[in-house]
């Protein structure tokens, strides 16, 4: 009775470690999509800026 308790606790505190650790890359890799979707939006601008400079010299 007591070992299956000792490995239901083990195994409680094992996969609490495996939830924080996959919601901490969660989080990197949320902040990673954040800076390339602004890094795609800034390089679209500069597209469309660059489209309308030399649109007018046609």
């Amino acid at each position: 009775m007591y070992l299956g308790v000792f490995d239901l606790n083990q195994r409680l505190e094992q996969t609490r470690k495996v939830l924080r650790e996959k919601q901490h890359l969660k989080k990197l890799i949320e902040e990673d999509i954040q800076e390339l979707e602004k890094d795609v939006k800034a390089l679209e601008e500069m597209t469309n800026k660059e489209k309308y400079a030399t649109s007018g010299q046609h």
